[in-house]
């Protein structure tokens, strides 16, 4: 007889590498757009400039925003996260608007799964794929106990404060 094992209500979405590229191809229309009248419509998606830690280059993506608590969150898994680490200065352009801001590496699992609950429960389960990076599967919320064995320790959120 063979057991099933019980797939996880929630995961974390990890983009394939076909994705990855797509996303960089994509992130070159994105920041003019981003940046142009049509990007003062946008809501939920701004540009986040910041300098790197080691080559004191500037760099500049296009993230998911959200606003919780009065203050901007991105939440992220990649590798650039680590030049946040500290609190940093950065520049958001959100809705047209370049805003100065001090964003604030959070990676503690508990209050990083309390901020994908949070807007996990805000954007529905049906957005939050592409919206937060979450998989839920079946009909009701997940727990924050289960957000955090999703993304323990690959993801992390960004809070940006006004300077």
């Amino acid at each position: 007889m063979q057991t099933k094992t019980k797939e996880p209500i929630v995961r974390s979405f990890e983009p394939s590498a076909r994705f990855d590229r797509l996303t960089r191809v994509g992130n070159v229309f994105m920041r003019p757009l981003l940046r142009s009248r049509v990007g003062r419509r946008i809501d939920d998606l701004a540009l986040l400039t910041f300098t790197g830690r080691r080559s004191g280059r500037s760099y500049t993506f296009p993230v998911a925003y959200h606003v919780l608590d009065g203050n901007g969150v991105m939440l992220t898994s990649r590798a650039w996260k680590a030049n946040l680490r500290g609190g940093v200065d950065v520049e958001v352009v959100h809705r047209g608007a370049r805003i100065p801001m001090r964003a604030e590496l959070v990676e503690d699992p508990h209050e990083v799964a309390r901020i994908y609950g949070t807007l996990l429960r805000r954007v529905g389960a049906e957005k939050a794929k592409l919206s937060i990076g979450l998989e839920v599967a079946g009909k009701r919320l997940p727990t924050d106990e289960e957000i955090e064995e999703a993304v323990g320790g690959r993801r992390a959120a960004v809070l940006l404060r006004p300077r």
